[in-house]
């Protein structure tokens, strides 16, 4: 049986994410596309309305990336990603990844080249220290150096978040059931107490659709749940958001359109308010 590894890594702009997952599945579950796709491109657009049925799309680009290419290998895997961004009215690249895997399939190094903005070069070495821990050096103009290390311990990971000096540590826990997924993340920030607490409940023992989701931000001192609802394609199609504090709900709806392998091409979000709110798109190529 495959050894099974419980990490956390930091993604570029997306932010925190297990690396558990992205050493026991591939890219391609880990964005949920279906088939033996080659490349996707993602765009998020803004609808601009003239009265309240007819409308453009504008594609969004404000404050961080919204809009990516990805490039899979054949094993699924991401071998470069590039960002896309607004210039002139046309677009253009803004940053690209580039990605190295070792002989196990195992992520070694992903480097970020920016071409706007810092115009920075990030690079995340992986180190790999027998079955339990895998160090991990960010290398910037800004930052210098980070450390990221990641300790499993049974159903629990650990992550410890430091700069070269140990002025600034930041930790996070994460606990798994038994069919690794992550019901309980607690994220300590840099502070001795729990300031972002989330628990997880799912519909069934076979998907990682989530049935319930509880936040507790005590850093905000605000607390809500979140609810959803799926489809036939595991799609999500309705969200609920209730707070605690306020005894009130608000509903986020979800319709798709997909291709013939089951992948959706259109999702389009509905807000509280019953109005559309964002249209996403994909573009997907497939290895023959």
């Amino acid at each position: 049986m495959k050894k099974t590894f419980l990490l956390i890594i930091l993604l570029p702009i997306i932010g925190f994410s297990q690396m558990r997952n992205r050493l026991n599945s591939t890219d391609l579950n880990r964005y949920e596309l279906k088939g033996n796709v080659k490349e996707m491109v993602f765009k998020e657009y803004e609808p601009r309305f003239s009265n309240d049925t007819t409308y453009t799309l504008e594609l969004y680009d404000f404050l961080g990336p919204s809009n990516f290419k990805l490039e899979f290998n054949k094993y699924g895997n991401l071998k470069k990603k590039s960002e896309l961004r607004t210039e002139n009215d046309s677009i253009k690249v803004g940053a690209i990844w580039n990605y190295k895997y070792d002989n196990k399939n195992r992520i070694l190094q992903e480097k970020r080249f920016s071409f706007q903005y810092s115009k920075d070069t990030i690079t995340w070495n992986y180190e790999y220290v027998g079955d339990s821990i895998i160090n991990v050096r960010q290398l910037d103009k800004t930052y210098k150096i980070l450390y990221y290390t990641y300790i499993e311990k049974g159903n629990f990971e650990f992550l410890n978040h430091a700069n070269s000096d140990s002025s600034y540590v930041t930790k996070r826990l994460y606990s798994y059931d038994k069919f690794n997924r992550v019901i309980r993340s607690e994220d300590y920030e840099n502070k001795e107490f729990v300031q972002d607490l989330r628990i997880t409940s799912y519909k069934d023992t076979i998907t990682s659709n989530k049935f319930k989701e509880v936040v507790i931000w005590t850093k905000h001192n605000n607390s809500f749940y979140n609810e959803f609802e799926y489809n036939e394609n595991d799609n999500s199609i309705k969200m609920i958001i209730g707070n605690f504090n306020k005894n009130d709900t608000s509903i986020n709806r979800y319709e798709y359109e997909y291709d013939k392998f089951g992948n959706w091409i259109e999702k389009r979000h509905f807000g509280w308010r019953g109005k559309l709110s964002t249209v996403f798109r994909r573009e997907i190529k497939y290895y023959e």
